[in-house]
């Protein structure tokens, strides 16, 4: 492995020796690659669009993330901004220099990429979307042919501008983020042929959680009793990055777990309160108009922004998973419960108003 990650550093210090005037767009590439841009963006616009799509969004996001915690865990998979520290590969030459950044120092392991792997698997589930609704028009085999390669290779170049960013970064190596996309595909593809989500009641939400949680816990103790500390790169990231403010608790594999657990039971929650919209808008029928979902939209992108500035303390660990929990949980109520039931009762007002 020392050779492909030694290849693997080459890269990265060629990108950021040759690609440096383009560092604001790989830190955005990098941001916006990160689940927090599905839940808080995608989702709200999405799921009042097309309430089967927000739905399988989340799914897609929250067990692709669960999983590639899981393979973390079993790869092992170093980073770069440590690994040149650390090994023996270079023996009494000069070891590379790579720059590091404020989102360079995350706290897990780095194979395969978790920002590689839950864009790919998003956009994948976008795209399809719309590829799927464009089929639905009476659109010429040319027009649906040219909007497949258009949207694809836009799916190509998006993902790319990520991998190339995690890389720059010195987050990850280019065989972590290949594997990571590569995943991330596989994952949306499954989803395709999954159809129960969509009518799953509470009690299915909450079984799924539970067994998930339970899961990846029951198997970090199990490692952890035959010797093996599952947070090992907590330690590298506090020894090896450069500034110690950029070395973020939330970025640790366990408060990772927990907010796509709180989106997942909150979206369950949130559909179960819901129900009667929600299931008539999946067997298409749409109970409200264009003006109301637009207004859906943009009340819940707000209400998101607003929610997204509540800070999380992170001195303490346990407190730190359980807001972590609530606050992701909060996502999808205000998505799905909130907004509607707002509106709802405003354009219900007018009505009355407009009556008398």
């Amino acid at each position: 492995m020392d050779v492909l990650h030694s290849a693997g550093v080459r890269v990265a210090q060629h990108l950021q020796s040759g690609f440096n005037e383009y560092e604001d767009w790989f830190m955005f590439a990098s941001n916006v690659a990160d689940l927090h841009t599905p839940y808080f963006v995608f989702f709200p616009i999405w799921f009042h669009l097309q309430s089967k799509v927000g739905v399988k969004l989340v799914w897609v996001a929250v067990i692709g993330d669960w999983l590639n915690l899981v393979l973390k865990w079993v790869l092992f998979g170093e980073r770069p901004y440590w690994w040149v520290h650390e090994t023996n590969f270079y023996g009494s030459s000069q070891r590379p220099v790579l720059k590091q950044f404020p989102v360079t120092c995350e706290t897990g392991p780095g194979s395969p990429s978790g920002h590689a792997m839950g864009s790919a698997g998003v956009w994948y589930v976008m795209i399809s979307a719309i590829l799927t609704l464009a089929s639905q028009r009476n659109h010429s085999t040319l027009q649906t042919g040219c909007l497949r390669v258009l949207l694809w290779s836009l799916f190509c170049a998006i993902e790319l501008l990520v991998c190339m960013a995690r890389v720059y970064l010195a987050a990850h190596f280019p065989h972590q983020v290949i594997a990571g996309v590569i995943s991330g595909i596989l994952v949306a593809e499954l989803f395709d042929k999954v159809q129960w989500i969509y009518g799953a009641s509470l009690k299915k939400y909450i079984i799924t959680t539970v067994f998930l949680f339970s899961f990846a816990l029951g198997f970090y103790l199990l490692l952890k009793v035959v010797g093996v500390d599952l947070l090992w790169t907590l330690e590298k990231a506090r020894r090896w990055c450069v500034r110690p403010d950029w070395v973020h608790m939330d970025t640790t594999p366990f408060a990772s777990l927990l907010r796509n657990l709180g989106t997942l039971f909150g979206l369950g929650l949130a559909l179960s309160i819901n129900a009667p919209l929600y299931q008539a808008s999946y067997r298409g029928k749409q109970v409200h108009g264009a003006p109301f979902r637009l207004g859906c939209i943009v009340v819940s992108l707000l209400a998101l922004r607003l929610l997204d500035l509540v800070p999380i303390p992170e001195e303490q660990e346990l407190l730190l998973y359980a807001l972590s929990f609530c606050k992701s949980a909060a996502v999808p109520l205000m998505v799905v419960w909130v907004a509607p039931g707002c509106l709802s009762q405003l354009f219900t007002v007018k009505k009355k108003k407009a009556q008398w």
